[in-house]
C-alpha cells in the first residue's frame, strides 16, 4: 500500500481516532468500561489463587497476566476517549468559558473585585461594551452578601465599582469581559453572574494570577488554550508519577475510573483553569510517600491545602505515624527506666501490686477519656463559644458521667503523656533515633504553606480599604482578622458564607447526617424512584453535639487503624476522616484517585479487589441515580452513602494489615528471643 507523506497522520486521525469517537457515541461506555475493569481486576485475583497455579504452568500464568494487562490498557485508552467525549466540546469549543471566567477573572483582577464584585463590575463591563446579559429575572448575585439584587441598581452605581481599577485596567477589564462574553451562548452568560463567584484561595490568586492571569492575554488563542490544557497535562504527569511510584496497572486502573466515574464526568473541571492541581498534588504525594521522598510529598500537600484548604486532613495519617513512632520511643525509655529501678527483681506481692495499680490506672484512664470526649469535648465543639474558658465551663460541669476530680485526672494524664513524649522525641532528636522521615514530610508541609502564605500576605497588602465583602465583615472579629489584608478578610468572609451555604450538590458525610425521611417512610413500600430524602439543616443544627462525637471516634478510630500500615498507605487513610469532616460539591471528588491507589496496588488479594470494584461499582451506580433523580439531592446522598461504605471497608482493612504487622513484629520478637 502506497502511504503520503503525511499518511500515518490521516491513519491515524481516520482511523483510530473515528474508531474511538464512534465507539464513545454509540456505547455506555460509563458501564461498559468499568465492568470490563471488574472483570480484570477479579481475573488478577483469580490467577494469583494457587489453585490456578496448580493447574497452569507459570508461564501460562504470566501470560495470562500479561493479557489482561494489554487488555486494561485498550479499556484506559477507552476511558480517555470516554473522558473526551463526555461535556468537552459542549458548546463546540474545547475552552470551557463558563467556568474558565471565574479562575481567570478573579485572579488576573483580584486586586480591583476581591471576592465581592466580580460580578458587579462584570455587568457594567458589559453595558460598555454592548449589553448582552439579559436574564429574565433582571437580577444578579451581590457576591459581598450573596443576595440576589436588581441589574439597574448595579449599573446606578458603576462609578463604584470602577473605583479600584486604573483607566488602563479597566480598558483590559472591559476587553477580556468582551472575550467572554462572547465565548458564552445568550443563556448561559445570562446565569454566570448569577453563581456563586470566585472561591480560590489568597495565596492560590497570587500564585495563578502572578504566573498566568496577568501574563497571557485573553486576546491570545495559543495561551488561552495553553491555559486551558493545564489540567489535562497535570493528568497526564500523575499518570507517569503513579507508573513510576505503583506501576503501570494501578495507573491504567486509575484513569479507567477517571475516564469513567459518573463525579469526574461534568464539565466544571474539564477545559476550566486549573481545576485538578489539588486533586493531583494528593495523588502524586502519596506516590512520593511510596518512594520514600516524605520531603517533596509534604510540599506536594502543602500546596494542595493551599489551593482548596480541605486537603489539609491528608496530614492526618503522616502524623498518625509519627506519633506511633513517638509512642514506641516513649516506650522504650519506660522500659530503659524499669530496668534501671529493677523492677522485675522486687518481690512478687510488690510486684503483683505494681501490675494491679497499673490496671486499674489504665481502666481509670480509658474510661475517664471516653468521658472527657463525649461530656466535655463534643459539647465544646458544638458550642458556638469555642474560648478556653468555655471549655473549662464543660469542664466543671461534670459532664460525660464524670466527676470534675475526673475530667482533671484525664487532663492530666494526657498533659503529662504528651509532655514525655515531646521531651522523648527532642531526645531521639539528638541522639538520631528520631525517624526523620516524618520531620521532613511536616518541615516541607510548614515551609510550602508558612512561605507561600506569608508572601501572600505582602503581596495583597493595600487591599485592606478596598473589598467591600470585608468591609460588611461582622465587628466580632478578633485583631487577627483585622490586621490581615483586606483580600484576605474577604476570603474569610466568603468561604465563611459558603460553609454556611447547604447545596444538595455536596458529597460527604453531613450530608448523609442532614438526610431526612419522612417518619412513616418505608422503603419497602415505596418505588426506588421515591427513594429521595430530603435536606433538613435543622438535624444537624440540633446533633452538633452527635456530629462531633462522631468525627472524633472517626479520628481515634483512623489514628489506630494506621499504626501498623505502610506509610503510603496511611496517608491514602487520611481519606476516611476527610470524607467525614468535609462535604464539597460533587464535582471535587476527583480526590476519590487518592483512596483508589489504596485498593489498586494489591487487587491481586481477594479483600482488595473487592475494595477496587467498589470504588467502580461507585461510578456506575453514579449514572444509576443522575437517570432517577437528576441533579436532586437524591443522586448525591446515595452517591454519600456508598462512598462512606468504600471508606469504612477500607478502614476495615487497616485493622486488618494493623493486626498482621502485629502478629509478625510479636513472632519475629519471639524468634529473637529463642535465638
Amino acid at each position: 500500500m502506497i502511504v503520503p507523506d503525511d499518511g500515518y497522520m490521516r491513519i491515524w486521525e481516520k482511523g483510530m481516532l473515528s474508531f474511538l469517537r464512534h465507539t464513545s457515541q454509540n456505547i455506555s461506555l460509563e458501564f461498559v468500561l468499568p465492568i470490563m475493569a471488574i472483570l480484570i481486576v477479579l481475573s488478577y485475583f483469580v490467577l494469583q489463587r494457587i489453585f490456578a497455579w496448580n493447574l497452569c504452568d507459570k508461564r501460562w500464568i504470566m501470560a495470562a497476566r500479561g493479557f489482561l494487562l494489554a487488555l486494561l490498557l485498550a479499556v484506559a485508552v477507552l476511558a480517555v476517549e470516554n473522558y473526551r467525549a463526555t461535556d468537552y466540546y459542549r458548546f463546540d469549543c474545547y475552552l470551557n468559558a463558563y467556568e474558565f471566567y471565574h479562575y481567570y477573572i478573579g485572579t488576573k483582577y483580584a486586586r480591583e473585585v476581591g471576592y465581592g464584585e466580580m460580578y458587579a463590575a462584570s455587568l457594567v463591563a458589559d453595558q460598555e461594551t454592548g449589553m448582552k446579559w439579559k436574564h429574565k429575572s433582571g437580577t444578579i448575585r451581590d457576591l459581598s452578601t450573596m443576595r440576589q439584587v436588581n441589574y439597574k441598581q448595579v449599573l446606578a452605581n458603576a462609578e463604584f465599582y470602577k473605583r479600584n481599577f486604573t483607566p488602563e485596567r479597566w480598558e483590559e477589564f472591559k476587553k477580556d469581559i468582551g472575550y467572554f462574553k462572547n465565548k458564552l451562548v445568550q443563556y448561559r452568560w445570562d446565569g454566570v453572574i448569577k453563581d456563586k463567584g470566585y472561591n480560590g484561595t489568597p495565596v492560590w490568586s497570587m500564585v495563578v494570577g502572578g504566573l498566568f492571569s496577568n501574563r497571557i492575554s485573553t486576546e491570545s488563542e495559543y495561551g488561552m488554550t495553553f491555559l486551558a490544557l493545564l489540567d489535562p497535562i497535570l493528568i497526564f504527569l500523575t499518570f507517569w508519577v503513579v507508573v513510576w511510584a505503583f506501576g503501570l496497572r494501578a495507573a491504567l486502573l486509575m484513569i479507567v475510573l477517571l475516564g469513567t466515574h459518573y463525579m469526574m464526568k461534568w464539565w466544571h473541571m474539564k477545559g476550566a483553569y486549573l481545576r485538578t492541581d489539588w486533586a493531583m498534588c494528593m495523588v502524586m504525594a502519596a506516590c512520593c510517600i511510596k518512594k520514600q521522598h516524605f520531603g517533596i510529598a509534604g510540599a506536594l500537600t502543602g500546596y494542595a491545602m493551599l489551593s482548596r484548604i480541605f486537603p489539609a486532613v491528608m496530614l492526618f495519617g503522616v502524623g498518625a505515624k509519627g506519633f506511633w513512632h513517638l509512642v514506641g520511643l516513649s516506650v522504650e525509655e519506660i522500659k530503659t527506666y524499669a530496668e534501671r529501678l529493677e523492677l522485675a527483681s522486687r518481690p512478687r506481692k510488690a510486684r503483683i501490686t505494681l501490675k494491679a495499680t497499673l490496671i486499674v490506672f489504665t481502666i481509670a484512664f480509658i474510661w475517664g477519656t471516653y468521658g472527657f470526649i463525649n461530656g466535655v469535648v463534643a459539647p465544646w465543639l458544638a458550642a458556638d463559644d469555642k474560648s478556653i474558658s468555655h471549655f473549662f465551663e464543660f469542664v466543671k460541669s461534670g459532664g460525660g458521667g464524670n466527676s470534675v476530680l475526673m475530667h482533671l485526672f484525664t487532663m492530666a494524664v494526657w498533659a503529662a503523656a504528651g509532655f514525655f513524649m515531646l521531651i522523648t522525641g527532642i531526645r531521639a532528636l539528638f541522639e538520631r533515633r528520631l525517624d526523620m522521615r516524618y520531620v521532613y514530610f511536616f518541615v516541607a508541609f510548614a515551609i510550602i504553606v508558612g512561605s507561600l502564605t506569608s508572601l501572600s500576605f505582602f503581596y495583597w497588602r493595600g487591599t485592606e480599604n478596598t473589598m467591600r465583602l470585608a468591609a460588611s465583615a461582622p465587628e466580632e472579629q478578633g485583631a487577627l482578622y483585622k490586621a490581615l489584608p483586606g483580600y484576605w478578610q474577604g476570603y474569610i468572609d466568603k468561604i465563611g458564607r459558603h460553609n454556611e451555604d447547604i447545596s444538595t450538590w455536596r458529597v460527604g458525610f453531613k450530608y448523609i447526617f442532614m438526610a431526612d425521611f419522612d417518619d412513616d417512610f418505608k422503603f419497602s413500600e415505596k418505588p426506588i424512584k421515591e427513594w429521595q430524602p430530603k435536606v433538613n439543616p435543622a438535624r444537624y443544627s440540633a446533633g452538633k453535639e452527635v456530629w462531633w462525637r462522631i468525627q472524633i471516634w472517626v479520628l481515634l478510630f483512623t489514628l489506630f487503624a494506621a499504626s501498623g500500615v505502610k506509610d503510603y498507605r496511611a496517608y491514602l487513610l487520611g481519606f476516611v476522616p476527610l470524607f467525614f469532616l468535609v462535604a464539597p460539591t460533587y464535582y471535587y471528588n476527583m480526590m476519590l484517585l487518592t483512596p483508589l491507589l489504596f485498593f489498586a496496588t494489591r487487587i491481586d488479594q481477594g479483600r482488595y479487589a473487592l475494595g477496587m470494584c467498589l470504588m467502580y461499582i461507585t461510578g456506575m451506580s453514579g449514572w444509576v441515580f443522575y437517570g432517577l433523580w437528576q441533579q436532586n439531592y437524591g443522586t448525591y446522598y446515595w452517591l454519600s452513602v456508598q462512598i462512606m461504605v468504600m471508606v469504612l471497608y477500607m478502614l476495615f482493612l487497616g485493622y486488618i494489615e494493623s493486626i498482621q504487622y502485629l502478629i509478625q513484629r510479636r513472632g519475629t520478637a519471639s524468634e529473637i528471643s529463642e535465638a
